[in-house]
C-alpha cells in the first residue's frame, strides 16, 4: 500500500514487522495477526486476515509486547489498512 508523501502530514518509513490487531466487536475483542509495512508518527499501514471498515477502532500491539497504541481504520484496499493512531507513540 505505498503512500504519496504529498498527501502526509508525517513522512512514513517502511517497515515489515509483525504486529497483532486487536478488533472490537461490540462487547467483544479479537486479536489478529498482521504485517506492518509503513509507519509515522501517526499512523501505519498494514495488512492483516481481518474484515476492517474506515472508522473501526482497533489497538496495534508491536513485537515487543509492551507497546500498544489504539488506532482508528481510515481506508481500506482489499486486507490492507491505513491507520491513525489516536494515542501518541512511545518515543
Amino acid at each position: 500500500m505505498p503512500s504519496s508523501d504529498k498527501n502526509r502530514r508525517w513522512e512514513r518509513y517502511p517497515i515489515d514487522i509483525p504486529i497483532g490487531i486487536t478488533v472490537y466487536r461490540g462487547t467483544s475483542e479479537v486479536v489478529v495477526p498482521g504485517l506492518g509495512l509503513e509507519m509515522s508518527k501517526g499512523g501505519m499501514s498494514l495488512c492483516a486476515g481481518a474484515h476492517l471498515n474506515p472508522g473501526d477502532l482497533t489497538e496495534i500491539e508491536f513485537p515487543n509486547g509492551k507497546t500498544r497504541v489504539t488506532a482508528i481504520v481510515r481506508n481500506r484496499t482489499g486486507y490492507c489498512f491505513g491507520l491513525e493512531f489516536l494515542t501518541e507513540l512511545p518515543n
